[in-house]
């Protein structure tokens, strides 16, 4: 690693099987297929650690936006003085340590600092950020500025292995699981938006539990006849919101274009138009690591600032696919609910969640089958090249899925006992940790959205739970 920035973090960098025996598979070279993948859709990106020509490649940590550094607005002035940029008198030398070459505002509250050299050079421009970055925390302290990281679906690193933790597989049953709840705690009323890929336009139509949901087309998606990396990823979210909100509103725009990535600072900008809508549950499963573990700050001022003003909203995020206790942001930030997996027989840890006590709640996330795409599939990272058909359901794995199993509970709770998206989050996740699995966590399952701390069914009238216990 150039530039003095290794973490030293123990993250390992290689692995071998999943620990539950015959899932082996080379990690780091599937790591290395997720990342050239990406890189290949965001020519202004960059890898973390700094890969140098000729030298031992370090395993992937994050990817970010070349030459550019976030702080808040209110620090900006801060962050210049301690870059040098607004010193009337030059360093020995007359020349300055670092430039900024261009300012913008992404969201209120968030500024994105460009800033000048390294020519066509990647170490050098890596140089120059990650020296103005240590420059600002030396000064001005940890977390006041930092990347605009790229965030993806699929985690690049290490020893994180297919996408979102399994490339999606041809189901042997159609019909969904967890199934569709017939509980009165139905979600009517609420809205939910699945910050994803988009909606396979026929996926309403085909399957009943979907009608009337709405979004944008998935582009990943050819009408039936093809399925890009990525394609149904939105699809099969809300298929999972709904099965535990049935008469929610579900909404699926389009965020996450090529790539199956897209930057932090353009993902806060597309949500300020959603917090229009008056949603109450934002699911998102997308996220990465971040730079010495700062977090997200564009998230950092979004939640504090636009989704602290909004009504209501709450904001569920996937806790990441690592298998590690490694912080994966914005899951991991105060004011989200990060959400891990749980595999069978139920309530075990799922081999591919990352865990920790950042994660805020564990819910099923491994084999779940839900509403895909039709068409064929080309596999990019396991049986590399071998085609399966898709007729419209899959059997998919990851904290991408454990995340709307959540964010539908809490919508469907809303319903049930008239609590408001930030009441009925905090009542689940209250009798998440009175049911917590030891070695795990507090833990969610599909039923227990009108549960009470004390396992007791809500009352049917909307006065909340009432079963006494704080």
């Amino acid at each position: 690693m150039t530039n003095g920035m290794n973490r030293n973090s123990g993250h390992p960098g290689n692995g071998g099987t999943d620990g539950q025996g015959g899932r082996a598979a080379n990690v780091r070279d599937i790591s290395e297929i997720q990342t050239a993948y990406i890189m290949r859709n965001f020519p202004d990106a960059a890898i973390y650690p700094t890969r140098v020509p000729g030298e031992p490649e370090p395993p992937v940590e994050f990817i970010y936006r070349r030459r550019h550094l976030l702080t808040r607005d209110r620090d900006l002035r801060r962050v210049q003085e301690a870059l040098g940029v607004q010193d009337p008198a030059p360093a020995a030398g007359g020349a300055r340590r670092f430039e900024i070459e261009n300012v913008t505002h992404p969201i209120p509250g968030l500024a994105l600092v460009e800033l000048a050299g390294g020519g066509d050079d990647p170490v050098a421009e890596a140089g120059i950020l990650f020296s103005a970055l240590l420059a600002v925390q030396e000064r001005l302290g940890r977390g006041v500025a930092a990347p605009d990281h790229l965030m993806h679906i699929c985690p690049p690193s290490p020893p994180a292995t297919e996408c979102p933790a399994t490339e999606p597989e041809v189901p042997d049953r159609d019909a969904p699981w967890p199934p569709v709840s017939r509980s009165r705690c139905d979600g009517r009323g609420t809205l939910v938006a699945v910050v994803d890929t988009g909606l396979v336009e026929d996926a309403p139509a085909r399957h009943p539990w979907l009608h009337g949901v709405t979004g944008d087309p998935d582009l990943q998606v050819h009408g039936n006849t093809s399925i890009d990396r990525y394609g149904g990823h939105g699809t099969f979210i809300a298929s999972i919101i709904r099965a535990m909100a049935p008469r929610a509103e579900v909404r699926v725009p389009r965020f996450i274009r090529t790539g199956g990535a897209l930057y932090e600072t353009d993902i806060v900008r597309s949500l300020l138009p959603v917090l229009d809508w008056a949603p109450d549950v934002i699911s998102l499963s997308a996220g990465t690591h971040t730079w010495l573990d700062v977090g997200l700050l564009s998230f950092q001022v979004f939640v504090s600032g636009p989704l602290a003003e909004a009504s209501g909203a709450v904001l569920v995020a996937a806790a990441g696919n690592d298998g590690l206790d490694w912080k994966f942001s914005p899951a991991d930030l105060d004011g989200v609910i990060g959400v891990g997996a749980l595999g069978p027989p139920g309530d075990a840890l799922a081999w591919f969640s990352d865990y920790g006590d950042w994660v805020k709640v564990y819910a099923p996330g491994q084999d779940l089958v839900h509403a895909f795409a039709c068409g064929d599939y080309r596999y990019a990272e396991t049986n590399v090249g071998t085609v399966a058909h898709f007729s419209g359901m899959a059997r998919w794995s990851g904290t991408s899925f454990s995340t709307p199993v959540v964010s539908g509970l809490i919508a469907a709770r809303m319903s049930g006992t008239g609590e408001s998206s930030r009441e009925a989050a905090e009542s689940l996740l209250r009798l998440a940790r009175a049911q917590a699995v030891p070695g795990v966590g507090p833990v969610l399952h599909p039923g227990q959205a009108c549960l009470c701390a004390c396992d007791r069914p809500c009352r049917e009238r909307r006065e909340g739970c009432g079963c006494g216990r704080p």
